[in-house]
């Protein structure tokens, strides 16, 4: 048994790994971690919180990889778009 399983119970880590797989965007993880998350009786409140945490953490850190990039460029390589989303539409 890990240190986390010691600490954490399994509806706890479920949660976790929901946010985590929201911010690192691995649909395979979240996939799994839901059908987890529904036999850990974990409402959908708290699935709501974790994936928001992960999308706040994923957010921050493209704006700060955006302005490492434009700094470290000396502004050469703009990485921040003025326009929204991905233009796929």
């Amino acid at each position: 048994m890990t240190n986390m399983e010691q600490i954490l119970e399994p509806k706890v880590q479920v949660i976790v790994g929901l946010g985590a797989a929201t911010a690192a965007k691995c649909q395979k993880c979240f996939v799994k971690l839901r059908s987890m998350a529904e036999q850990l009786d974990v409402t959908d409140a708290e699935m709501r919180a974790a994936v928001e945490i992960g999308v706040r953490v994923s957010g921050k850190s493209q704006e700060y990889m955006s302005a490492f990039i434009e700094e470290e460029t000396e502004g050469a390589v703009r990485a921040r778009s003025a326009d929204s989303g991905c233009g796929c539409n």
